[in-house]
């Protein structure tokens, strides 16, 4: 029975590596952890760290259906967890449309389109302290690539040499196209 997700919220933690979220469900018994694969299947989710609270209180009873499922006492609840990330590329994958939420610390950025990015229909709002949260409304997908100021330094650093070495190798080409061929002389009657 797939669950009924009315919102999922995810922290990533300071570095990147790892993220804590949390799925509120509505009438539920159960919850099943996923992500997607390099085709888009479902693949199960690594997690620790997880804790079950709603209408049995803030740390209800709950057990392990199989690798990736959670069941607990049916009714409203807040499943929270905490997963890696790799490559700085988060993925959540929902079986149902839901509003998601994705908070990234001070020094992880999205705003740059080249080495930064974020899944369709995301807003994203970077506040005064400079944390950035992006958000999705009725999404069954989110995924958001994000990056430190060291990795947006390097690419300026790897884009300069690159317009260096251009210009070097095509400044002497335009000058010699420029010049004007010498002239030859027509040949001579005998």
């Amino acid at each position: 029975m797939p669950a009924s997700a009315l919102d999922a919220t995810v922290e990533v933690l300071p570095g990147g590596d790892a993220y804590q979220g949390a799925v509120t469900l509505v009438n539920e018994s159960e919850y099943s952890f996923w992500k997607p694969g390099l085709l888009g299947e479902t693949i199960p989710l690594e997690v620790r760290d997880v804790t079950v609270s709603g209408e049995c209180g803030t740390n209800c009873t709950y057990t392990w259906k199989d690798k990736n499922t959670v069941s607990f006492e049916q009714g409203n609840v807040t499943v929270r967890y905490e997963s890696d990330v790799k490559n700085r590329d988060l993925q959540i994958l929902m079986t149902e449309s839901s509003n998601i939420t994705v908070t990234l610390p001070e020094g992880l950025q999205v705003s740059n389109p080249i080495i930064g990015w974020t899944s369709t229909g995301a807003e994203v709002d970077e506040e005064e302290d400079g944390t950035s949260t992006i958000r999705w409304e009725k999404a069954r997908y989110a995924e958001v690539r994000y990056y430190d100021p060291g990795q947006e330094q390097l690419l300026y650093i790897f884009g300069s040499i690159w317009v260096t070495v251009a210009v070097v190798l095509l400044f002497p080409y335009l000058l010699l196209r420029r010049q004007r061929p010498p002239e030859i002389p027509p040949p001579e009657n005998p």
